[in-house]
């Protein structure tokens, strides 16, 4: 059964991240995961959700380790896909909500 997840206002929406993560034990506790081929590090307070994308590639000098990929606050939802016309390889807010809900990932 997939997840299906309506487009909701900031606040509602970083709620349903606060929801799930307390509902896993996860609040205010940084996750690093693989979500399909990439490795990730995520976090959700109060506050935020954060999804930020770990660099793969060595050799990358110190202060590249990677980048913020998602970002929920109560009064914004900033990804890839609010950002380009284009499509996106990076998973926006809901993909986030559906993929840990689902536990659509592994830990690392």
């Amino acid at each position: 059964m997939s997840l299906q997840f309506p487009k909701t206002e900031p606040t509602a929406l970083l709620r349903e991240f606060i929801t799930l993560f307390e509902s896993k034990g996860w609040l205010n506790r940084t996750l690093r995961l693989r979500h399909g081929s990439r490795r990730y590090r995520i976090f959700c307070s109060e506050t935020e959700f954060l999804a930020y994308r770990i660099n793969d590639h060595s050799g990358i000098p110190p202060g590249f380790p990677g980048w913020p990929v998602c970002l929920v606050t109560e009064d914004q939802v900033i990804d890839d896909s609010t950002h380009s016309q284009f499509p996106s390889a990076e998973p926006g807010a809901h993909d986030w909500l559906r993929c840990i809900a689902e536990g659509d990932f592994e830990f690392i």
